[in-house]
């Protein structure tokens, strides 16, 4: 059952669960959100909460690392990256020795189900990339130093890094690119030509890149916490 009201050390006001229309800054963990969140009704506040960061559970473990706990902390390391998406952990975050966490990543849905088309496509969340990430033309985040987690197709052909959508996602947020769809979700609407410019679609067939757009959208709605539950299985 839902907590539908909290309140919030991070907050002097008192926090409703709702649904935010556009992408939003979490004021906890300071990445990008979209949908549910807990908010605060007075506007001039402008005050935004993931709903997995308003409602933290206090230790929390992911199928990535057996046998290890996560503590969530409440402020950021200088100087420390998320061990999923290579971003720095500027707010909340969840720590095991020196691996960090977003929470939103930490949340991440391990599978993402999808059609297009009458085509049925399936994108597992994976520790690293076992092909070149279509954005960033690599297997590594930062060669040599973070491989970052992948949402991989069961083709193999769909690959995405988390933080390499993650930073497309802030690049044109920051631009005002995003739109509400008609089926309440939200999609980006630069996200794949900005792909396209850096070089990622080249040799691709034109009727590939439908195809290529509905799966990276995909991503972006589980990257911003928007996913519906007939995505996930």
């Amino acid at each position: 059952m839902k907590i539908t009201e909290i309140n919030h050390f991070n907050h002097h006001h008192k926090l409703k669960l709702s649904y935010s229309g556009t992408p939003y800054q979490c004021d906890g963990c300071k990445e990008l959100g979209f949908g549910s969140c807990y908010q605060c009704n007075n506007e001039k506040c402008d005050f935004h909460l993931h709903e997995n960061c308003g409602v933290a559970k206090p230790i929390a473990t992911h199928s990535f690392f057996k046998n290890i706990n996560f503590k969530y902390e409440k402020k950021g390391k200088q100087g420390k990256t998320c061990k999923a998406c290579g971003k720095d952990v500027q707010g909340f975050m969840y720590k095991s020795k020196e691996t960090y966490l977003h929470p939103s990543c930490l949340e991440l849905p391990s599978t993402l189900n999808g059609n297009f088309n009458g085509r049925s496509l399936r994108l597992n969340l994976k520790v690293k990339a076992s092909t070149k990430c279509l954005i960033c033309q690599n297997k590594e985040i930062s060669k040599g130093k973070l491989k970052g987690w992948a949402y991989i197709s069961s083709c193999g052909k769909h690959c995405y890094h988390v933080g390499c959508v993650n930073n497309l996602n802030f690049e044109n947020w920051k631009m005002g690119y995003f739109n509400q769809s008609q089926s309440g979700g939200v999609t980006n609407g630069l996200v794949f030509i900005n792909e396209e410019n850096r070089g990622s679609s080249s040799g691709r067939k034109e009727n590939e890149r439908p195809l290529m757009r509905y799966a990276l959208n995909l991503i972006v709605q589980a990257v911003l916490g928007a996913v519906v539950s007939s995505w996930i299985s």
